[in-house]
């Protein structure tokens, strides 16, 4: 498993090489056009970026962790149109598509029929030499979880929040890594473990690049939080913020702190 450097895409090689993405939100032009910001259909420029990283990647399986569209609750002439002609295409290089819904992606099956093949919103378990748990992150994970070594998810759109050196505040995509403690995760979830584990959590960054990101160090999001961070299994501030250039930032805690001196 692996990040594809300069993207927010994961790759995982084993068993079947599968390119993972989320937080693709097509439509999302809609909601600015509703707000008077007038903004040109993005879908051509999304499909093209995720057929290049499926040819790039030689990837056998296209894998949406979630919030493939936008518009909640109805769906746009952008999501009902396009969409669907963007999925047909995808599909022509021979590559299964899988979608784990989010929490945007209602009545999404109603607009792609069969192109993709659909998961239970609470995740699947992809077994390889490492156990990976995807799941969009809105919502609880089911009991197979705890089998797994490693959870992928999205939903947050983290972006890290750097001050220049002339005081202004820039914000940059974050890959998050974090470790948690199995033990207190299945306790949150009504189940017992005996015995003290580990599991890795990471956290995608958004791939469509207009939607708004949460900015993980400049804001208190604690309520906004998705369910596996209130669980208090993971301590968002010992989380890694890695960029999409491969730099590694420092820790959540650190950069909050920085943020504020710098303030001052």
């Amino acid at each position: 498993m692996r990040f594809i450097l300069g993207w927010p895409a994961l790759l995982v090689e084993k068993p079947v090489k599968s390119l993972i993405v989320v937080d693709v939100h097509f439509g999302f032009e809609a909601e600015l056009a509703e707000k008077g910001i007038r903004v040109p259909s993005q879908t051509w420029r999304l499909e093209r970026s995720i057929i290049e990283l499926c040819e790039e990647t030689s990837a056998e399986r296209l894998i949406f962790l979630g919030d493939l569209k936008h518009m909640v609750p109805l769906s746009s002439w952008i999501e009902w149109r396009e969409m669907p002609k963007a999925i047909k295409r995808m599909r022509e290089l021979g590559v299964e598509i899988i979608l784990v819904p989010g929490n945007h992606d209602g009545d999404v099956d109603k607009i792609l029929g069969d192109l993709v093949s659909y998961q239970p919103s609470r995740g699947m378990l992809l077994e390889g030499r490492r156990r990976i748990y995807l799941l969009h992150g809105h919502t609880w994970p089911d009991e197979r979880v705890l089998e797994a070594d490693v959870i992928v998810m999205g939903h947050l759109h983290p972006v890290v929040s750097l001050r220049t050196d002339i005081g202004s505040v820039i914000s940059r995509k974050a890959w998050l890594y974090v470790r948690g403690d199995k033990r207190r995760l299945a306790e949150k979830l009504g189940l017992s473990m005996r015995r003290r584990g580990w599991i890795d959590l990471i956290v995608m960054p958004a791939f469509n690049p207009i939607v708004s990101g949460l900015s993980v160090n400049s804001l208190q999001p604690r309520e906004k939080l998705w369910p596996l961070v209130r669980s208090g299994a993971f301590d968002l501030d010992q989380a890694e913020a890695i960029t999409l250039e491969g730099e590694r930032l420092g820790y959540i805690g650190y950069l909050r702190r920085l943020l504020l001196e710098q303030e001052a």
